[in-house]
């Protein structure tokens, strides 16, 4: 506590208001808080000699108690995680990268994956989906802001948590600075950081680089070598070449790892927050919101911004779930609107949400707790279409940038009736008032800022109040002048006073501001509430002007005193123009509407800027605006549509005529002072014809050879190890049979076991992931099936079955066959190796009278182990099974072989159980200029219980449980799916029970229908088909 500091910011911004101070004085705990005091004295330097603290640094990227500031010019840096491996068309970064832009992000986080990065100790590649330097470069182009998080370790939801699988296999403690684990990640971890270096700023887009992830000091967990490696991993960045940019950690809570003086201390020390869980099941039900922020950010590390390095943009869910519709409704835009906003009222200036794309888990790559789709119920859904929750996330960023006054706030009080400072005159409401100050060198204004809320999250209808604010044109006042203020349940709002927009300034607004912009010296200010929510305005003039009025009459205005008062309830838009100065009133809604695209400059510095100082336009009406260009007197625009659109343009008027994605738009000047013209939906595009699978000519194939009596699996991996130096270790049996002890590590793997003689039944424990499955046969007949289950990150990943051998079923030589799939590896979160636990048969009894027992095992995993062929799809793609060893999902594969039946289809599936898969082709010409997503989608079906692999042009892009689900959509994205020729697809059906199985659902759909101007052509991503990685291969 600091109370002189808190009396010095209360007489420093406050004006005549001594029932105000009163109020806080005596309304408890004070905390220390944002002001505007030098903090810089306790910044704690890390080890080394490179320094980035604003004011002692020449470097181009800084930081201070308040910002970042690149070029010594400060910004709010708003974020969005995106993994770039979860999207493994690297031509539609680009597209994700200009929505982020396009909704206020100035900056991406990416984790990078180790394991996808390096198949083997002697192999590391940036290459394909994982290539650094094309996502760099992608970025430069687009002018958005690059946080690397490379780990080694990453957690993410991933394989491993991004540690490669043939580590497991290395004794030592991962994430220490043991020895051998160092060996594994120093390749990686060197090569990340040369690839990265030459994209560092101001060279390129990169402005941070993290070490490890949300981790450890050796102290704090017990654990020797923590605090060691964390340094190993900074000293080694460094040592290659990434020495213009801070380093950051991202601690799982404000917990000071890595934030105080000592090995592995980081130049910007944050925190990472997911308030709400991940409990998708009960979606309606919130935590209240915390409101330590800022007493943890002055306790841990007041020199350095607030920064949140991961907060929460929406919740993973797992096998037998939800659903991301349900997370989606968890963490929605009012989630969005209030929790987010928690954090500004807390000078949050750093602040990354995770995730803002997810992505897709394709090619076995994620772990067990969860299933194909990273959807996350993100801003921006797996498919890349916008949701609700990007308008409102985009509405807030938009302030933010345009409000740099923000930067240099102070806390001056919050609380509600009876608790702190009373602003409001209900107990409903609290508020946090934070105020700049009037010596900011980048403003005269003394602005303060209003973050108003419901007191208790539990609250889900309207709350009228007034609210006491602070103006330097009248003192102390009650607003709205006239009626009340209303808040709807679940929501929160910022309200200024004293906010300068261009020359103007706003004296108080019960509406929100959006953004504003100066056009030919006409101030422009968006402003914004919900429908049917009354608003009152107060702009600043100097005499009585004339107000015109256009657009809709649901808001009115004034003059009085120097001051327009513009009042009512917003619907639609409504324009107000006077001295100088027009003010655009909208309903929420048609607010979301509005884009603001900087102009493009080839200022390096501008490039990256979607602050006011960087000239820009306002539009409305289009689905997504991308770019803005100035062509003289032509605004070149690109972006997309879903349907016919009125765009509006408030600009300059230099700009008399505007293009659309390269083609003139008709425009004339609107009633309400825009450039107007119609954006044509291109005829037919909605109605593109995509193909009815259920009418495609399918074949099939058994993949169970295995089970075939004259079957020789001689060429196989000999299972054979009697020892594992895994801390898990095997439950019986003389032989290891754990899959990453013999190089296989991902997809689904066949045993066979032999022994001779009489036997009357086998023990065996299988171990695959949360909701695995496995299925036995004793000879060729079969014994049964199992799967695994799961509930948020709790499950069974260990079957332990007893099955019961009769004389019928055996010979003379005797072969188990076990099939069984992996949900993927464990992470290793908690420093305890728990990524090791293995996949594959954790333990086998042979019962039998005479103490027999199996005298060897072989194995079949993916072809070529960790030195798998395909380096484009990458080390998780392919499993074990007779159709992935022979190539058949792949492209070109020939099917003319006998064993394929001509006639089948997988909606008349098979009568036993077992693996069968099916095949077909078709072919897509769908419109140029389209963005079409593409879906195949199931139906979960209880009756005959099947597990399902979806392989599209060679890549594995689902995993299907029928039983056990959530998914039953897997979205393909252009790039993986051919949209403008032939695509190859193979399912396998997995039959658990002996009535066998089939599809009673199996449908390719649209996910929507855009006119875009992403790539009109996304072309294939080149990977290799049939010839490449089978036509010299023998496999059996």
């Amino acid at each position: 506590m600091r109370w002189t500091k808190s009396q010095s910011l209360l007489s420093f911004a406050l004006i005549a208001t001594s029932s105000l101070v009163s109020a806080h004085a005596t309304g408890g705990s004070i905390y220390s808080r944002q002001s505007k005091i030098d903090e810089s004295d306790k910044y704690v330097f890390p080890l080394g000699d490179l320094n980035f603290y604003n004011g002692l640094s020449n470097a181009s990227v800084t930081l201070d108690q308040h910002s970042l500031l690149l070029d010594g010019k400060r910004l709010i840096f708003f974020s969005g995680e995106f993994h770039p491996f979860r999207l493994p068309a690297p031509e539609l970064w680009k597209d994700v990268l200009e929505k982020f832009k396009a909704g206020g992000f100035n900056g991406v986080s990416v984790y990078w994956h180790w394991g996808l990065s390096a198949p083997n100790a002697n192999e590391v590649s940036f290459t394909h989906h994982n290539d650094l330097k094309a996502f760099f470069e992608t970025a430069k182009e687009v002018g958005i802001l690059v946080v690397v998080r490379p780990g080694p370790y990453v957690n993410a939801e991933t394989a491993g948590g991004g540690i490669p699988a043939w580590t497991t296999n290395i004794p030592d403690l991962a994430r220490t600075n043991a020895t051998g684990y160092k060996e594994a990640w120093l390749p990686y971890i060197a090569g990340f950081a040369r690839e990265t270096a030459p994209y560092q700023y101001p060279n390129g887009p990169v402005i941070a680089i993290q070490s490890e992830n949300e981790y450890f000091t050796s102290e704090s967990l017990g654990i020797p070598g923590l605090s060691e490696h964390m340094q190993d991993i900074i000293d080694t960045l460094r040592e290659n070449g990434l020495t213009s940019i801070p380093t950051i950690h991202n601690d799982k809570n404000a917990g000071g790892q890595f934030a105080f003086e000592g090995l592995g201390k980081v130049d910007l020390y944050g925190w990472d927050g997911y308030p709400l869980g991940f409990d998708c099941d009960q979606p309606t039900v919130w935590t209240e919101l915390a409101t330590t922020h800022d007493a943890n950010h002055q306790r841990l590390n007041p020199a350095e911004p607030l920064a949140l390095f991961e907060w929460q943009g929406g919740a993973f869910s797992y096998w037998s779930g939800p659903g991301y519709d349900q997370c989606y409704e968890l963490i929605n835009e009012q989630f969005a609107n209030v929790y987010y906003k928690n954090n500004y009222a807390a000078q949050a200036t750093l602040q990354n949400l995770y995730m803002t794309y997810g992505g897709t888990n394709w090619g076995n790559m994620h772990t067990h707790t969860i299933y194909s789709s990273y959807d996350y119920g993100a801003a921006i859904s797996e498919d890349r279409l916008l949701t609700p929750k990007f308008s409102e996330i985009k509405l807030q960023s938009y302030f933010l940038h345009a409000s740099p006054d923000y930067l240099f706030v102070s806390r001056i009080g919050n609380g509600t009736v009876g608790s702190g400072t009373a602003y409001s005159d209900s107990r409903d409401i609290y508020t946090t008032h934070l105020s700049a100050p009037f010596d900011n060198p980048d403003s005269t204004a003394n602005v303060n800022f209003y973050f108003v809320r419901q007191v208790t999250n539990n609250k889900t209808t309207d709350t009228e109040f007034t609210l006491r604010v602070n103006t330097t044109k009248e003192g102390e006042i009650t607003i709205p002048k006239s009626g009340t203020l209303k808040l709807a349940g679940r929501e929160s709002k910022i309200l200024v006073t004293n906010y300068p927009f261009g020359n103007s300034t706003l004296e108080y607004s019960t509406a929100e501001v959006a953004t504003w912009a100066t056009f030919d010296e006409v101030d422009t200010i968006l402003l914004y509430s919900l429908e049917g929510y009354d608003v009152e305005i107060a702009v600043e003039v100097d005499s009585t002007p004339e107000v015109t009025a256009v657009g809709l009459d649901a808001i009115t205005a004034a003059t009085t005193n120097n001051t327009v008062i513009l009042s009512g309830s917003p619907s639609g838009l409504s324009v107000f123009s006077f001295d100088n100065k027009r003010v655009l009133v909208a309903d929420k809604k048609t607010a979301s509407g509005f884009w603001a695209p900087r102009l493009a400059t080839d200022d390096v510095h501008n490039h990256y800027d979607v602050s006011p100082a960087v000239a820009s336009v306002l539009i409305n009406g289009p689905y997504l605006v991308r770019s803005a260009s100035d062509n003289g007197s032509t605004l070149a625009l690109t972006g997309d549509i879903n349907g016919t659109t009125t765009i509006d343009v408030f600009g300059p008027s230099q700009f008399t005529a505007i293009t659309w994605n390269g083609s003139p738009v008709e425009v004339d000047q609107s009633d309400i002072g825009s450039l107007r013209g119609q954006l044509e939906f291109p005829d037919g595009l909605a109605d593109a014809a995509i193909p009815v699978l259920e009418e495609l000519e399918w074949i099939c194939a058994d993949s169970l050879p295995e089970l075939d009596p004259s079957f020789d699996d001689s060429t196989w991996v000999l299972a054979n190890k009697t020892e594992t130096q895994r801390p898990q270790q095997p439950s019986a049996g003389k032989f290891v049979l754990y899959s990453s002890e013999y190089g296989f590590h991902a997809g689904d793997w066949v045993w066979r076991g032999h022994f001779s003689g009489n036997a009357t039944g086998v023990n065996i424990s299988v171990q695959g992931g949360f909701s695995f499955g496995y299925s036995a046969w004793i000879n060729e007949h079969f014994l049964g099936s199992g799967q695994g289950s799961s509930h948020s990150q709790d499950g069974v990943d260990i079957l332990s079955p007893i099955f019961n051998f009769t004389s019928e079923q055996l010979r003379d030589e005797n072969v188990l066959t076990v099939i069984h799939d992996s949900t993927g590896m464990n992470q290793d979160y908690n420093v305890n190796d728990e990524h090791k636990n293995p996949r594959g048969i954790r333990g086998y009894t042979l019962l039998s009278d005479d103490g027999n027992d199996f005298t060897e095992w072989r194995v079949s995993g993916n072809i070529g182990g960790e030195n798998a062929p395909d380096k484009v799809r990458g080390p998780y793609n392919e499993g074990g099974w007779w159709f992935e060893r022979v190539g058949a999902h792949l492209p070109g594969y020939n099917e003319s072989d006998s064993i394929w039946n001509q006639s089948c289809t997988p909606y008349d599936g098979q009568t036993e159980p077992g693996v069968t898969v099916y095949r077909t082709t078709f072919d897509l010409d769908l419109p140029e200029g389209s963005d079409i997503p593409l879906a195949f989608d199931f139906t979960l079906d209880s009756e005959s219980p099947h597990r399902v692999l979806l392989f599209v042009n060679g890549w594995q892009f689902g995993r299907f449980l029928s039983t056990l689900g959530p998914q039953t959509s897997y979205p393909i994205p252009e790039g993986i799916l051919n949209h403008h020729g032939t695509n190859e697809v193979l399912i396998s059906l997995w039959a658990l029970e002996s009535g066998g199985a089939k599809l009673s659902k199996l449908q390719l759909n649209k996910r929507g229908s855009l006119s875009s101007s992403k790539p009109a052509t996304v072309d294939v991503v080149a990977a290799p088909g049939w010839e490449e990685l089978r036509g010299n291969v023998t496999t059996s």
